[in-house]
């Protein structure tokens, strides 16, 4: 008479294999966390940046709006601007510039959120 050997099915997942899958899925989710955090960060950059945009867009409309003659030539800081005070607007008028008979007007605006960031925009207006 032969001894027959039972074999037991495979059943489950070995602690090694546990380990490895968990180890992967670690990493996928940490890389997935980083990308989250990068968009975030865009999406405030991107939001500050329109905000400024708008800011500018304001002050040249203003300008616009305004007589020629009563545009003076000089330059007009103003401080603690938009959402949170953080934006600063500077304006620059200079009289015949490009030519005669005209007003050069450039507009920036500065914020820091830790670097500092600058948007400019340039018009001319005549008389």
């Amino acid at each position: 008479m032969t001894a027959t050997t039972y074999k037991r099915p495979n059943e489950g997942f070995t602690l090694l294999e546990m380990l490895i899958a968990i180890t992967i899925l670690a990493v996928g989710l940490l890389g997935v966390a980083g990308l989250q955090a990068s968009s975030i960060r865009r999406n405030v950059f991107a939001m500050k940046n329109t905000e400024a945009t708008a800011l500018i867009e304001d002050k040249i409309e203003e300008y616009r709006n305004t007589p020629y003659a009563d545009i003076t030539e000089g330059t007009v800081t103003e401080t603690g601007l938009g959402s949170g005070g953080t934006f600063t607007r500077i304006s620059i008028i200079q009289d015949s510039a490009p030519i005669n008979d005209t007003k050069e007007i450039t507009v920036q605006v500065t914020w820091s959120d830790p670097s500092d960031h600058l948007v400019s925009f340039q018009t001319i207006v005549s008389d």
